[in-house]
Order: C-alpha cells, then structure tokens, then sequence
C-alpha cells in the first residue's frame, strides 16, 4: 500500500510542482521585463478605474459618511467590471499562446519527443500561463481592500469577485488550451476564441436584459429589472447580483422548481464558479487525448476521407476558379485572401450586424418599440457590432507582417521592385476593405430608418438622414486608424501571439480611454457643444450621433434644439474625421520611413 501511496505522490509531484514546463515557464518568464509591464499596466488601469469612478462619484456631493460609502461601493462596482473584463482577455492570451508560441518556435514537435506525458504537457501549459493571471489578481487586491475603508463594500462581496474572475480565467484558459490542442499548427487560435467569447458575452447579456428571460420571483431593482434565469451561465450577471445591482429570489419562492434550478437562480455567483471550475477540469482533461493527435495534423483521417467524397473535387486538386487581382495586389491580397480565414464567423458577424438593427426596425415599425426606445436599442447594437469589426481588423492587421516574416514570403516580397510605401499602402488599404463588410450592415439599417423617417410626420425622426454617411465615415476612419496602429506593431514583432496581444490591448485601451474622457466632456457640457464634441472617441459618436435626445435633460429641449444639434454633429463629425485622417497619414508616413531600418534591425 505505501508503495502505490509513493507512485501516486511522485505522479502527482511531476504532474503539477516538479512539472518541467511549469518550472520553466514560471522561473524563465517571471524575470521578463515584458511581464513586468504587463503587470503594471493591469494595475495602472485598475487605478485610473478606481480614480475616474471616484471622481465622477464624488461630483456635486457632500463629504459626509453616507455619501462616501457609497461613492466607495460604486468604485467597487467599476473596478470588479473592469477586472473581470481583463480576465476574459488576459486569460487565452496566455494560455492559448503557451502552445502556438511552441509552434512558432518549432519546438511542439521536439516537446512531444521527450520523455513528458501528455497529462504533464497539458497541465503544465495552463497552470504555468495561468499562474501569471492568478498573480495579476493578487496583485489588485490592495487597490480593491482600500475601498473597504468607508464601508458600502463587504468581504463577501469582494471574495465573490474575485472568485468569479479566477473562475472565469481558469475556464478561458482551459477552452483556450483545448482549442490550441485540437488545431495545434493554426494562425487563428487566439482571434477565432476572442470572437467566440465576445459573441457569447454579449448575447447572453443582451438576452439577460430582455424582460422574457426575468425570473418572476427576483425582485425588483430600482429601475425596475430583475434578474435573468441566466445569470448563472454569465460571469457578468452573476457579479451584478454579488453586487446587489439586481436581487436573486430568495430560496423560498423558488419552491415549485427542481432543486438544481433552485440554487441556481437563488445562487447564480456560486453555481457559475462551480460549473466553470468542473467544465474547466473536464476540458483539461480531454485536451490530453489531443496532443500526439494534433501533431499528425493535415494527415488523412476518416472524417477528411469521408468529407473529400462528397466534395466536388478531390483534396489538392490544381484547379481554381480564376480571379480578379487588383492594381495593387498586396492590397488585393490582404482584403481577399484574409477574408478567406475564418469565413464563416466572418460570415456570421457581418449577417448580425445587418439582422440585429433590421429586427429593431421591424418592431418600431410594427409599433413592439417606443420611439424613445429605438435610438438606445439601436446605438448599443451598433457599438457590439463596431467593437466585433475593431477586434477583427486589429487581429488581422497585427499579423499582417508577422505572417510574412514567420513564413519566409517577406524575403521574396523584398526582392521584387515594389518600394516599401507600395506595400504599405498597399497592406493598409487592403486591411480598410476587409473591414468594410464588418461594418456595413449597421449602415444599410441607419439609412432604412432615415428613408422612413422622412416618410413620417415627425419632429425630429428617429435618425436624421445624413447620420447614416456621418457614422459610415466616422466607422471608416477609426478602422483605419486601429489598422495602421496594427501594422505598426506587425511591423515591429517577430510572433503573431506577441503582436496580436499587444495591438489589440492598445487599441481597446486607446478607444476606452478616449471614449471615457469624451463621454465625460459631453455629459457635462450636455447640449450643443455636447453634440459637437461627441464624434471625437469612437462609441460616444454612435451613442450620441443614433441618439442625440441623450444629451438634453428633457425631450421638449431636444425638440426646441433639434436643428443646431443637428449642424454641431456635423461640423463636430468633420473636424473628427480630419483630425483622424491626419492620426492615421502620421502614422502611416512614419511607417514608410522605418520599413526598411525595422526589418534590417529584425534580421540580423
């Protein structure tokens, strides 16, 4: 009995402590000075989270106990949001690229040659990327304690936070790691999960909102909602009922539901954290199957034989319908051949961003929405759907470089006469048209509503007409503008992970940044000047450019102002879209200037 007691300790010893990738990992990245930025940026942001919250708390109100703690639970409330929403993009960035980063360096094949178990390789790549995320947590608990000071925040509430953003990133980490195992050798790991979890965050949200799924039986919060049946299956919703922002029913009004639903909709927080720890588990698991499989990747097996008989022509068939190539085909190149992957979630976002507004015009129109409702429905539609399109250019612009570095094809690309501004400019335009489809749903609907709006007998419409050409270009530019700062991290990165990490981090911190200070000019300057400031950050132009009533305390202000609102948003859309014209040349120029010393500098 001792013998198996000491086999099962020394397995489970080099399983997780004594894990060679772990160990190395651990020790040999800790002493990076790239992670220790990375920490100090995750901090920098809970700080200026923290300060901006307290600040836009503390406004208009007196010193006294009551107000500070509840200035105190509002920050908490920012911060946990915030924290939670960083887990869910920090997580499969580490865990993910712990197995392409093994590929891109061509060791994958060389780690499955020694001596280490599968169960060794699976659990050593996510708890050793996964250490780092924990650490980050641990590093923010101070800044979450010091809210703690004046009350309005118990201890429950922050173990409850962070318990819901440590769960979620042990279960991001483990799909990351399944996904990477499955399509190990892939480019798109890391963007396809980031698409797949944003899709699934903001549907469940959206459908948490809607007054179909509310339980009958929570209570109502002071704006009238309650909770949703599926706030358990949404790290989001859960921390809102943590946070007592909407109530969970108490247990004994859920007496006729069947005991597994009763603790769900009484403790959603709690069964989240158990379901996504158990799913985690079992992923992790059934990832250890997959790593000597994923090796024999583009091998003949029989699911591809049986797909290649119903196919209309064989697998490697020379054949192929001819094309079109552009008069620049690096351009040509990057809008189609980038479009080519990943075609149906591609397919599937462009499909949403058209059907979602469409479906609030056929319910305003069939008289289901208010007209006051419909500018909010469709402004956050088309900020979810401009977010998606800004996530999926930046992706692709980010390895628009590294692509050709890590295949070879920059060298052949260098050799022929093309100068670097040819390719450049030829790489951005092709990014700005790939992005064009992402973006032009929402546009078709704005001009369906201004159409119909002039149709109507109304007093400011519903949209104004020219809004649909205002946001199209204002969506344009700030694709540009997030393509170009793609390819500026492209260009100075060797690896896809480390590019696409950093580039999309910068432009989410960019927007959110200039869309905070933004919005905190036009909430208080309200009015006109409101109007003309609003197009300057990229979701305080949809939010007010769709829903202009938002910046006057009261709709008969907003009639009786309607027609200067209308020429600020202009003129404020004009010197926007110049002033990011000039961002997007300024960058792009400095692009061409350092295209040659950069990749010099790479090579040697």
């Amino acid at each position: 009995m001792n013998a198996v007691f000491s086999k099962l300790w020394l397995w489970l010893w080099h399983l997780l402590p004594a894990n060679p990738i772990l160990v190395r990992v651990v020790y040999g990245a800790s002493r990076r000075s790239r992670h220790l930025y990375l920490r100090t940026g995750y901090l920098v942001i809970l700080v200026v989270v923290v300060l901006f919250s307290l600040f836009y708390s503390m406004t208009g109100q007196s010193p006294s106990l009551a107000d500070l703690a509840k200035s105190a639970s509002q920050t908490f409330r920012f911060a946990s949001m915030a924290q939670l929403a960083l887990m869910c993009f920090l997580a499969p960035v580490f865990t993910a690229g712990a197995i392409t980063q093994e590929r891109d360096a061509q060791t994958f094949n060389i780690l499955l040659s020694t001596p280490l178990s599968n169960a060794q390789i699976v659990f050593g790549s996510l708890i050793s990327r996964l250490f780092f995320v924990i650490v980050l947590l641990i590093a923010g608990l101070p800044i979450f304690l010091m809210t703690m000071v004046y009350g309005g925040v118990t201890t429950t509430q922050v173990a409850q936070s962070f318990m819901l953003s440590g769960s979620t990133a042990i279960l991001t980490g483990a799909i990351a790691i399944f996904i990477a195992m499955i399509g190990v050798g892939t480019r798109r790991t890391i963007f396809s999960f980031y698409v797949v979890i944003a899709l699934y965050l903001l549907s469940i949200y959206l459908m948490g909102k809607w007054s179909f799924t509310w339980v009958e039986s929570s209570p109502a919060n002071i704006d009238g909602q309650k909770m949703s049946w599926l706030a358990a299956l949404h790290p989001f919703m859960s921390l809102e009922v943590a946070l007592n922002q909407v109530y969970a029913p108490p247990l004994g009004r859920l007496a006729d539901r069947s005991g597994l639903i009763r603790y769900a909709l009484a403790y959603p927080s709690a069964v989240y954290v158990t379901w996504t720890i158990l799913l985690a588990f079992v992923l992790t698991v059934a990832s250890i199957f997959f790593v000597r499989r994923g090796a024999k990747t583009g091998e003949t097996t029989f699911w591809t034989a049986l797909i290649d008989r119903f196919r209309r022509q064989p697998r490697g068939e020379r054949t192929r319908t001819p094309r079109n190539v552009w008069n620049n085909p690096v351009a040509w190149r990057e809008a189609k051949t980038r479009a080519s992957g990943g075609r149906v979630v591609r397919l599937f976002i462009i499909a949403g961003g058209f059907a979602g507004p469409l479906v609030v015009f056929l319910y305003y129109w069939r008289g289901s929405l208010g007209q006051f409702q419909v500018p909010e429905w469709l402004a956050g539609l088309i900020i979810i759907q401009f977010v998606l399109a800004l996530v999926i250019a930046t992706n692709t612009a980010a390895t628009s470089m590294t692509k050709e570095k890590e295949s070879k094809t920059i060298d052949l690309l260098l050799t022929t006469t093309l100068t670097s501004k040819y390719i450049l400019w030829g790489k951005l335009r092709g990014l700005v048209s790939f992005a064009m489809p992402l973006i032009a749903g929402p546009v078709i609907v704005l001009i369906i509503f201004g159409v119909y709006g002039l149709t109507q007998d109304q007093s400011p419409p519903i949209v104004w007409v020219e809004v649909a050409v205002e946001l199209s270009l204002l969506m344009l530019i700030y694709s540009a503008a997030a393509c170009v700062l793609g390819l500026y991290v492209s260009l100075n990165s060797r690896k896809n992970v480390t590019a696409v990490m950093y580039s999309v981090g910068m432009v989410i911190l960019a927007g959110g940044i200039s869309s905070l200070l933004v919005w905190a000019f036009v909430t208080n300057a309200g009015g006109q000047i409101g109007a003309f400031l609003a197009p300057f950050a990229p979701f305080t132009s949809i939010k007010y450019l769709v829903h202009p009533a938002a910046l006057f305390a009261a709709r008969s202000e907003f009639v009786n102002a309607a027609v200067t609102t209308r020429l600020c948003l202009m003129f404020g859309t004009v010197l926007a879209v110049c002033l990011y014209v000039f961002i997007v040349w300024r960058l792009y120029t400095s692009l061409v200037r350092n295209f040659d010393m950069t990749l010099r500098k790479q090579s040697e």
